[in-house]
């Protein structure tokens, strides 16, 4: 029984439960003064993170409309959008239109859900299909069939991609109790190697032990907070990158720790080290966190070659953005319900939902929000960059947001 409430419980969240064993490095560790820019709150600005700035209307047809809440993702020459049960594809310059990529389903070749991973290396996108399979697609909507997941301890819910080897990180509330926090395999499915957890597992509990589940959302995270009979608590972390690509680097954060790992075949090499201070969350705190004011807890990041985006939560439901600038080695944060100020065109407040391996940061804003938006700030009508809003309407697709790196 305590094995099926894991397993039910991994299949709806991303668990943050372990780290890998740090390694030296020869490079200098980078190190965010999160404590310092709390104290001293400042207003963030859209320039800080790119130099210009592009508005992509996304074409609106009966094959592409797009529903409440969509998901993004910035490719080379595409934009990924996930909307309901569907995987859309459209031109990042244009917003034409291009395909609609694969389906749920249970046939050979649907997947289980339509949010996809890129594979930088062979340019496909990779979907899971439950229990043990990655469904591959090209970028025009063309099946290319499929790997195999290693299932022992566990099966991975993040993933990335190298020459040779897959990555898989084991992030749900099932895999909290294994003693691995990454997996590398093989395009033939063959385990090659794991590399152990740092934080000891979590306590295993059954399915009477339950008293309340809830799904929260923060900053650009879900949160699955689980209350149980004995006064316990747990939290589990959702619906943010815990592994990405940075300068052909593969990066690794895993909740409840403050430092970034570059990860290598031999271990993990911290890279950035958050340095929370007295905001330090304990490994004994995880599971009281949802109800501490005097804690941050580093969940969202972004990371470029300029800067580093991140997010920090304090309790629930306060949520911070913070950015920090590498070549300054400046760290400047603001509560996350201010946004950046869009301080290039003087459009709405900038908020990032995804960021590109190009260094491009973007976010999908509503036709309507736009709409109003604009109608409340008739002064930059005007501007020649807010031309693919003027001819919005109420159901109209979104519009994308994106940053063009310094």
């Amino acid at each position: 029984m305590k094995k099926e409430w894991l397993y039910a419980a991994g299949m709806v969240c991303l668990m943050a439960a372990c780290t890998g064993t740090p390694q030296s490095s020869a490079d200098e560790l980078c190190s965010i003064d999160v404590a310092g820019a709390m104290e001293k709150p400042a207003e963030l600005k859209l320039s800080e993170l790119g130099a210009d700035v592009r508005y992509v209307a996304l074409e609106t047809t009966d094959s592409c409309l797009i529903g409440r809440n969509p998901n993004i993702t910035l490719l080379d020459k595409q934009i990924v959008v996930v909307s309901g049960k569907d995987c859309l594809l459209f031109d990042k310059e244009t917003g034409k239109f291009l395909t609609k990529v694969g389906h749920v389903g249970e046939d050979p070749e649907a997947y289980s859900a339509p949010a996809p991973t890129y594979n930088d290396v062979d340019g496909l996108l990779y979907f899971m299909r439950h229990p043990t399979t990655l469904q591959k697609y090209d970028v025009q909507g063309n099946y290319r069939g499929k790997l195999a997941i290693p299932n022992k301890p566990a099966v991975p819910s993040d993933f990335c991609f190298t020459d040779s080897l897959i990555i898989g990180h084991y992030n749900g509330l099932a895999m909290s109790y294994s003693a691995s926090s990454l997996l590398f395999f093989n395009e033939a499915g063959e385990r090659v190697d794991t590399i152990p957890s740092l934080f000891p597992p979590m306590q295993e509990k059954a399915v009477e032990d339950i008293a309340s589940i809830s799904v929260l959302k923060q900053g650009n995270a879900g949160l699955l907070l689980s209350r149980f009979k004995n006064g316990e608590s747990s939290i589990n972390v959702m619906g943010i990158p815990f592994l990405w690509k940075s300068g052909g680097k593969v990066r690794f954060k895993e909740s409840f720790n403050d430092t970034i790992y570059t990860v290598e075949r031999n271990g993990l090499v911290p890279s950035i080290a958050f340095a929370t201070g007295k905001w330090h969350l304990g490994d004994g705190e995880r599971g009281t966190f949802v109800d501490s004011e005097n804690r941050l807890l580093v969940s969202c990041i972004y990371e470029t070659d300029d800067n580093v985006f991140f997010q920090c939560f304090q309790g629930y439901p306060k949520t911070h953005n913070g950015i920090y600038d590498r070549k300054a080695k400046t760290t400047r944060m603001n509560d996350e319900k201010e946004g950046f100020t869009d301080d290039l065109t003087g459009f709405m407040p900038f908020r990032p939902k995804t960021c590109s391996l190009q260094g491009e940061y973007g976010m999908i804003v509503e036709a309507g929000d736009a709409m109003d938006w604009l109608e409340e700030n008739p002064e930059v009508t005007e501007n020649s960059k807010l031309a693919a809003l003027k001819n919005l309407t109420e159901d109209s697709n979104p519009v994308v947001v994106i940053t063009v790196p310094k």
